[in-house]
């Protein structure tokens, strides 16, 4: 069952699965799920039923033909309740023909696809 995490000030987070693992004097958590989340905006351990995370691979998930590129720095990486932030890039690209010998130019878009926020997928590893 999917668990919706809402901040008042940012991302809007889907956790879809959470996994303990105790191994002797350590705990280590992996939680997947997806965010709509802003550029520019915060996401915190908290919102991703964690006490402090150490990795956070982020993938787009859009149904718009362009290339999105996604970019985080956490800050304070094992700390008690860190957050990263979240920066999107968006670059005027090429998108491949049928025939994949010929290139066709796409102007970079304007605004994120889903409300001025895109779909990220992740699976955080944290404690």
């Amino acid at each position: 069952m999917v668990q919706v995490v809402k901040a008042d000030r940012g991302p809007l987070i889907h956790i879809h699965y959470i996994e303990r693992t105790v191994h002797g004097n350590g705990i280590a958590i992996k939680v997947w799920g997806e965010m709509k989340i802003a550029a520019k905006e915060y996401v915190y351990a908290r919102e991703l039923k964690l006490n402090t995370f150490q990795n956070l691979p982020l993938t787009t998930e859009t149904g718009d033909h362009h290339l999105y590129t996604v970019q985080k720095y956490i800050y304070h990486k094992g700390e008690y309740d860190n957050y990263a932030s979240v920066d999107i890039w968006s670059a005027a690209g090429y998108e491949m023909l049928a025939s994949g010998r010929d290139q066709s130019e796409t102007p970079a878009p304007n605004t994120l696809p889903s409300d001025g926020s895109i779909w990220l997928n992740f699976c955080v590893i944290g404690e």
